[in-house]
């Protein structure tokens, strides 16, 4: 089994492309954000002078303790990603006024930490694993030993299964990365505690992933989607750490069944009040409600297993689903308001559907957006120290440093607009390598490889990468082509149902002027054929409908009715 690593976040740069253009407007928007508005009610509470605005919705409650975890990590990232210094010194600056208050607050009632406190704990403690890595702040690995010991003397241990109102299960991760970095074996045995094995072993054991139900927490029927999928980020971290076959085994198995029962056309699961459920309960949660899938705290936390299952398993299938999320979540994500409303619920209805901020401000979504957005760049290609393996297509530069030398790759295109992507190598002399390019699961036809002009047949590894291996010198030149089509998705196969309409990994949602459904009034599952290209990058027109047209979801705006599910799995309508 081929083990990989990622690049880090200084190591690949997006160019010029919708990805480019996402990054720019979440650090700008994030990057605006005063210090004395984060920190106002923290100050406040401490007898400090709190100049700035009063947050209101979801901050107000939390004093802002569930966020500047989160913030202070993509403000650290950012600054791995841009060297601009001011990201740096943001991230130190609400760091160190943290713990300003907090040791005014902590014998009070207002204490910023306490034994509930399992979702603040987790993302401040990943914060300082960032500010210590990125920015070389030193009084992170001061404070990390304290975080520790306060987790195992001061957390409760109940460990209730299912309770997402705590979401205790999340707590591993963080502290299998402090044991990591800092060899702090009291990290390493406080991770074991808050390991989620009965949730784990379901999916070691092959068992039915529905025969458990929460004990507590809210909407408790099912399982909480996004918490319970970031759970198996502690379980792969566990696995990376300790190596046990344990933790490979339930991820695998986790992965197969968000494949076959969960993940929806756009890559998104979790509908109504965000549950893993059957999958005759998510139809009926497409048909009800309009609360189709948690998109930034989703696809954050299936960005990250994502990655650990590629390098775990050095096999390429993971990408597709990444790809789905990166085009039809992070990307159709609309602009955030000043006042912090963001798309939390991305929209399938199928009677119709749009996309609406939540109205609630600071969200945990606010938290997460700018860690999902800043993990594009690591999305994009991995190393096994030898070879490169290029997991997404999209315009970038990669400084890969192999055997003494950097070889930069540069990747053009305008997919998936343009069905070419090109790669362009610098490097100072000839070196022997494979470049392993991931065959989308969507492709239309054989993946065409074309080196410095000429047509090449390129080999399938055993892992399922598509290899090129040869001999690189400087200026090399190669082009991909990656056939692609309009074609039909069915969520579940066996009733050919619900059904949307994809070009390659992008979700082609319909715009609709008629009356009721499209569904009501044709057979959209004989659409495929009668749709043609308007001559816009992926619009289509429908033969004989004036009605009826496509573009991709990421382009639907603010408040733009869409039908991007079609309910054929409960009728078809007449075929006209």
């Amino acid at each position: 089994m081929k083990r990989l690593k990622s690049f880090d976040y200084r190591d690949v740069k997006l160019m010029n492309g919708r990805m480019q253009e996402c990054l720019n407007e979440m650090m700008i928007f994030y990057m605006g954000i005063s210090n004395d508005d984060i920190l106002k009610y923290m100050r406040n509470d401490a007898g400090l002078e709190a100049p700035g605005n009063s947050f209101q919705g979801w901050y107000l409650k939390s004093r802002g303790t569930s966020l500047i975890g989160q913030w202070i990590s993509a403000f650290a990232r950012m600054y791995a990603v841009t060297g601009n210094e001011d990201c740096r010194k943001k991230a130190i600056y609400l760091a160190e006024e943290f713990w300003r208050c907090y040791e005014l607050l902590k014998d009070t009632p207002k204490k910023l930490l306490h034994e509930r406190s399992f979702y603040a704990f987790e993302k401040l403690l990943q914060a300082h694993c960032d500010l210590h890595i990125y920015c070389n702040y030193k009084k992170a690995a001061d404070k990390i030993p304290w975080m520790v010991d306060f987790a195992v003397t001061q957390i409760g241990k109940e460990n209730i299964f299912g309770d997402n109102g705590t979401e205790w299960y999340t707590m591993s991760e963080s502290l299998y990365t402090a044991y990591e970095i800092f060899g702090l074996e009291e990290a390493k045995e406080a991770a074991e505690i808050w390991e989620y094995r009965e949730f784990w072993d379901l999916f070691y054991c092959n068992l039915d992933p529905f025969s458990k139900k929460p004990k507590a927490g809210l909407y408790s029927e099912f399982c909480h989607a996004y918490s319970h999928t970031n759970s198996f980020n502690s379980c792969a971290k566990a696995y990376e750490i300790k190596q046990d076959p344990y933790y490979l085994k339930a991820l695998r198995s986790f992965y197969d069944f968000m494949m076959e029962t969960e993940v929806m056309a756009t890559g998104g699961f979790g509908p109504n009040f965000e549950h893993l459920m059957p999958k005759h309960r998510i139809i009926d949660a497409l048909r009800t409600g309009h609360d189709s899938f948690e998109t930034q705290c989703g696809s954050y936390a299936a960005y990250r297993l994502i990655k650990y299952l590629t390098r775990f398993t050095g096999e390429p299938q993971f990408g597709n689903w990444g790809e789905r999320l990166l085009w039809n979540a992070t990307l159709s994500t609309i602009p955030m308001t000043e006042d912090g409303k963001v798309i939390y619920y991305s929209d399938y209805n199928m009677y119709g559907a749009s996309k609406i901020n939540r109205q609630d401000s600071w969200t945990c979504c606010t938290g997460t957006r700018p860690l999902a957005v800043i993990e594009i760049p690591r999305m994009l290609y991995y190393t096994d120290d030898e070879d490169l393996f290029v997991s997404q297509y999209a315009s970038s530069e990669l400084h890969w440093e192999r055997a003494g030398q950097i070889i930069t790759v540069i990747q053009q295109t305008s997919f998936p607009e343009t069905d070419t992507s090109e790669l362009f190598l610098k490097m100072k002399g000839p070196e022997q390598f494979a470049v392993r390019l991931r065959m989308p699961d969507w492709l239309a036809g054989k993946m065409e490889v074309i080196i410095n002009g000429i047509p090449i047949s390129a080999m399938v590894d055993k892992e399922g990468w598509l290899t090129v291996e040869r001999e690189w010198k400087d200026k090399d030149h190669m082009v991909l082509r990656l056939p692609m089509k309009v074609w039909m998705h069915a969520f579940d196969t066996e009733k050919n149902g619900p059904n949307a309409f994809l070009y390659g990994p992008v979700v082609l949602a319909a715009d609709y002027t008629g009356i009721q459904t499209p569904n009501d009034w044709m057979d959209v599952r004989r659409l495929v054929p009668k749709m043609k290209p308007t001559g816009k990058p992926l619009h289509y027109k429908v033969e004989g409908r004036e009605d009826l047209s496509f573009k991709p979801f990421y382009e639907y705006k603010e408040y733009e009715r869409y039908f991007l599910y079609h309910d054929t799995s409960a009728h078809v309508g007449r075929n006209r």
